[in-house]
This record gives C-alpha cells, sequence and structure tokens, in this order.
C-alpha cells in the first residue's frame, strides 16, 4: 500500500496551510489535497467528492479570508439559539451591506458570537460529511475544535476534570455586573476575553482599586451598527485606559460579544519582562515551547512581543515544576482525544513553582522557524501522524536545527 494522500480543509491562501504543504515537501511526500472553506460553504463540494480510503484529513483555521468570515456569519443567522439574541449579531441583510460596504476596515471584530455559531454548523456538516467517507484518518477532530474555541465552555471543562486553571466568576453581562464579581471574589484585577475570540482579539486586562482604575486592550475604537450593537476594532499596539466611564464603555461592549471573564494572575518574569509559555501538544507529548515575553498584560506574539528562551526558563524551574507542567499538559490533551495537536497557554507564577493553564487553541501550532528535533510544528505532526501507524517516512531535511530535547 502506498503513502495515503493528504487533505487539507482550510483557505488555500492562508499561511498555515503553505507552511505545512512546505512541511509535507520537507519530508519528501506530495502536496495534500486543499479542500476550501469558502467551496464547502457554497455547497460547490462535498468531502464525500475527495476523501478516498486512507487519507488523512487537516481542517486548518478558518480565519483571515473575508469572504469566509461574511459566509459563516452567514450561516450563523439560521443557527442563533435564546443565549445569542442577548448578544450582538446580525441579519442576512445587514450582512451583505456589510460586504458591500466594510470588506477593508482593518481589525474589526464582526458578531464573534454568531460567527462560532456559523462555524460549529459547518463543523457539524464536515463532520457528517467525514462519517459518510470510506475509512481515512483525520489529525484533529470537529468537536475538539467547537469546544476549544469557546473559551467559558473550555474553562469550566478543563475546571471540573481538576485541571489547574485561574478562577472565574461566570457569566459576566457588563461593567457593573463585573465590579460586583469582583467585589464579592476579593479581586482587584481581572482579564475580559471575547469567549469566541481568538490572538487577544477584544482583550481588556482591568485592575482597579476602587478610586483608581487602569485598562490595557487590543481595542483601539468602538462603533456601531444600526441596531446599536457594538463593533469592536482591534490594534496590535496596546491602549491604556484610565478614564473610569470609558473603560465601562469598553467592557460593556466586549460583554455584548459574549465574554469569559477570569482571575489576572502574576507571571514569572525573565530578561526584564513577565512572561507565559505556548506548549505545542503533539501526539500526547510536549514538543515546541516558545515562552512569549511582553511588558504588558498581553503576551501574544503577533502584538509586537518577542520569544525567550526555554532553556533558561526550564533551568529556572527546575525538573521537578518541568515535569509537572508537561505531565498537566498531557493530562489536559486526554479532554481532547481526537486532537493529534492543540496549543496551550501556560502561565508561570512568580517562583517557577506553580503553573496554570490558560488556555486551549485547536489551531495553536503556527510557531514559524521554532524547531525540535530538527523539525517545525507541522514536520512533526506529519511524523506523529505517520508513526502512529508505523508507515515508512523521509525524515525530514535542514540545513540546521535547532533542538529542543525533552
Amino acid at each position: 500500500m502506498g503513502q495515503p494522500a493528504w487533505i487539507i480543509i482550510g483557505n488555500p491562501e492562508s499561511r498555515p496551510v503553505a507552511l505545512f504543504q512546505a512541511a509535507l515537501a520537507r519530508c519528501g511526500l506530495p502536496p495534500a489535497r486543499i479542500v476550501a472553506y469558502a467551496d464547502l460553504l457554497a455547497h460547490n463540494i462535498t468531502l464525500c467528492d475527495v476523501v478516498q480510503d486512507g487519507d488523512i484529513v487537516r481542517i486548518e483555521t478558518p480565519g483571515r479570508n473575508f469572504a469566509v468570515e461574511i459566509a459563516l456569519l452567514q450561516r450563523g443567522v439560521d443557527a442563533i439559539d435564546p443565549e445569542t439574541l442577548a448578544y450582538a449579531h446580525a441579519s442576512a441583510h445587514w450582512l451583505n451591506q456589510v460586504l458591500a460596504q466594510h470588506a477593508h476596515d482593518r481589525g474589526a471584530v464582526w458578531y464573534p458570537r454568531q460567527w462560532y455559531l456559523g462555524y460549529c454548523a459547518l463543523l457539524q456538516e464536515i463532520a457528517q460529511q467525514l462519517a459518510a467517507c470510506p475509512p481515512h484518518r483525520r489529525m484533529n477532530q470537529p468537536n475538539d475544535i467547537e469546544h476549544m474555541f469557546d473559551k467559558r465552555q473550555c474553562h469550566a471543562r478543563l475546571a471540573q476534570a481538576g485541571m489547574l486553571v485561574p478562577r472565574s466568576p461566570g457569566p459576566i453581562q457588563g461593567y457593573a455586573d463585573l465590579l460586583a464579581a469582583m467585589q464579592q471574589m476579593g479581586w482587584h484585577q481581572v482579564f475580559v476575553k471575547l469567549a469566541h475570540g481568538s490572538s487577544a482579539s477584544g482583550s481588556v486586562a482591568y485592575r482597579t482599586n476602587g478610586q483608581q482604575h487602569r485598562a490595557v486592550t487590543t481595542v483601539d475604537t468602538i462603533s456601531y451598527d444600526p441596531a446599536g450593537y457594538p463593533i469592536l476594532f482591534n490594534t496590535r499596539r496596546l491602549r491604556t485606559l484610565h478614564d473610569r466611564a470609558e473603560i465601562a464603555t469598553l467592557i460593556d461592549a466586549v460583554c455584548q460579544h459574549r465574554a469569559h471573564v477570569e482571575q489576572w494572575l502574576p507571571k514569572a518574569g525573565i530578561d526584564g519582562a513577565t512572561f507565559d509559555l505556548r506548549v505545542v501538544m503533539i501526539a500526547g507529548q510536549v514538543c515546541h515551547v516558545v515562552p512569549r515575553l511582553s511588558n504588558t498584560p498581553m503576551t501574544n506574539l503577533h502584538l509586537l512581543n518577542r520569544r525567550g528562551n526555554i532553556d533558561r526558563v526550564r533551568q529556572r524551574m527546575g525538573e521537578t515544576a518541568w515535569q509537572a507542567l508537561c505531565q498537566h499538559c498531557q493530562q489536559v490533551m486526554t479532554l481532547f482525544p481526537g486532537s493529534l495537536y492543540a496549543g496551550l497557554d501556560v502561565l508561570l507564577l512568580p517562583g517557577y513553582h506553580q503553573h496554570v493553564i490558560l488556555e486551549c487553541n485547536a489551531f495553536g501550532d503556527l510557531l514559524p522557524g521554532m524547531l525540535w528535533h530538527g523539525m517545525d510544528t507541522y514536520e512533526a505532526e506529519i511524523v506523529a501522524m505517520l508513526k502512529s501507524h508505523g508507515e515508512p517516512l523521509h525524515e525530514p531535511g535542514r540545513g540546521h536545527t535547532y533542538r529542543q530535547q525533552w
């Protein structure tokens, strides 16, 4: 039997798709066939037309494609549930206007709850189509992606399983509700995040002593649609607010899109900055680990933050704390048994001996140039997928390697 064919469900022009194709080439494998999200959404193709016996299917992020974003929002119109009626949502008519008038608006966040419901509807359709395909293998499962894309649900799932996560007061509907919860919990600082956001989109780090207020946010401006729902516009350069009324408006706006709130815990520091860790898990193993260093509350690398040296962090932690972190990450992945890989965001507390899981990212393996045993994340996933079935593979070839070996 020959090598299996690879199928990618994704946006053909996206960077992750290009990087995965390059990884296949380095492994001596033919390129994957791409099934475009746009074609699935338009019903131009079904997976039964593509997936053959023994093929390997990978679901990639639908992000960074405005036409796909609008199509998912339109799919979400029919999926709106009673809970979503309490949050910002849009009619099909208004979405058509958005498509015509706002295609070039940079940083706009369009109705994330409705987008999520549309994506879940598509993921369920993908699952149904795959169930009707010949026997094949999957690198990730639609239901795992769905769960990881809901920060509230994912946090609750981890907490119920006994995983270490920041405390959460539960659903928060606005600024006044947040202040009451903070007072009840005895907290002075919290993170407010879009429940269905990514890359720190619509995030607010809020701190108050009752008299003074400070909020650091990725939200640059807020506009309002014809129904009065807020539209958030993100920026890579964080803004700091001190005016209580302005902060209240901001948090109210984020909460209208369904927010997840959690205690803002202090991070460990190194090299003059605080940091957290992006831990890429592949086949149940801790593989690529990147400290994300920042002088702000947000550590996402696209926010002009920088990568640190994991070997120095591990040395500061000591082997006992490091092994505890690795084992904890392995336990987290048992909650997502259909996912070969995921990116976990892990916070180390000052002192380096305690940690918590901040987030699980279904598409958190985009770490260009980061190598582990000479492989980038995509090569390591390909190798793990094939080795799990005892298939032959050409080891990826590179001119130089940086090896992380645990």
